[in-house]
């Protein structure tokens, strides 16, 4: 028997705009922020790669933001999507992908930016 601690899996949050997060189009764009436990939309195949690869992480949530809410609202957005993130206590946070999206490469961008100054990596 060893006397070994489990090592637990690596937290992870995803963020996703409305499109992504399952929400809607671009009529959805001006959705407010929410939280989704668990895994949804492009954060499913994350979680098969690392089953795959035998990587001990886990998409314990997933928040996401309208491109448009978050574009004319950033502050408010935000002061909204940072406490919802840390709740979760991630080892990590993905935002995106993104691809080539204006409003939503944005966001994403401030997202990371945002947990780069609470000290959590983000991608």
């Amino acid at each position: 028997m060893s006397d070994a601690t489990p090592i637990r899996p690596f937290r992870i949050v995803h963020y996703l705009n409305q499109f992504f997060g399952g929400v809607g189009g671009e009529e959805k764009a001006g959705c407010e922020p929410r939280t989704i436990p668990g895994v949804q939309g492009p954060g499913r195949l994350f979680q098969k790669r690392f089953r795959e690869q035998e990587i001990r992480a886990e998409i314990v949530a997933t928040v996401l933001c309208g491109d448009s809410y978050f574009a004319e609202n950033e502050e408010a957005a935000l002061g909204r999507l940072l406490p919802a993130i840390r709740e979760h206590a991630p080892d990590l946070v993905i935002a995106g992908p993104a691809f080539n999206a204006g409003r939503y490469g944005m966001a994403c961008g401030a997202v990371c930016t945002a947990m780069s100054g609470l000290g959590i990596p983000s991608v």
